[in-house]
């Protein structure tokens, strides 16, 4: 870890500028204002700030959906209901990863691995089935003369190429599904990602014991 001391926190709708302050050291973008406070008070659980000393070093935002994992996937933008995030349904038995990211100066300080234990987390306090996402394919650009984006996700699944966002996340714990053209603005990974699903086992348990 980083000299300092790192903790996550649920944020709550005053922390809007912390969120928004990480977002664009990530992205060089960030929300509306009122999108992350709306949101947060529309789903007060499901958006996470890292601090380390106070200063945010990364988030994370979530939704619930009655989407299931296994239906066609959907676009990033499609998903989430566009930037106001629409399509968080207070009732829904799926968390889903809107966006997340972590300072470039703060990286590979396992502050990523605190950020996605706090919603496997949510998800089990939550009593909701799992937790999916589209992990985008970055890796995709150095293979992109040699392959296509299909062939290299099914390489991943398989661990046969390791891409350094999606490999990532299946050794966080979560599995690989399929890969989803044209998820999200990225050209590294020609804009595909690859559906990744985390399912809650405590979930599964309850199921069976019932």
């Amino acid at each position: 870890m980083i000299g300092k001391p790192v903790t996550v926190i649920t944020a709550r709708w005053e922390d809007y500028v912390r969120v928004n302050e990480v977002a664009a050291a990530v992205w060089g973008w960030a929300y509306d204002d009122s999108t992350i406070i709306d949101h947060i008070q529309r789903f007060p659980q499901g958006t996470f700030l890292a601090l380390a000393e106070g200063e945010p070093v990364g988030f994370a935002l979530t939704m619930r959906t009655q989407r299931a994992p296994w239906e066609q996937p959907l676009s990033w933008d499609q998903a989430i209901g566009g930037l106001q995030f629409r399509n968080h349904i207070p009732e829904g038995e799926w968390l889903y990863g809107v966006d997340f990211g972590v300072h470039p100066d703060f990286r590979r300080h396992g502050i990523g691995t605190l950020m996605y234990k706090a919603r496997f987390d949510l998800a089990q306090r939550l009593h909701l089935q799992g937790f999916y996402a589209g992990g985008m394919l970055r890796g995709y650009d150095q293979y992109r003369q040699q392959m296509t984006l299909d062939e290299y996700g099914e390489k991943v699944m398989r661990g046969e190429l390791k891409d350094p966002t999606v490999t990532m996340q299946i050794n966080r714990g979560f599995k690989p599904r399929a890969v989803i053209k044209n998820y999200a603005y990225c050209p590294p990974a020609d804009h595909g990602a690859m559906l990744i699903v985390w399912d809650n086992p405590e979930h599964r348990r309850t199921r069976i014991s019932a």
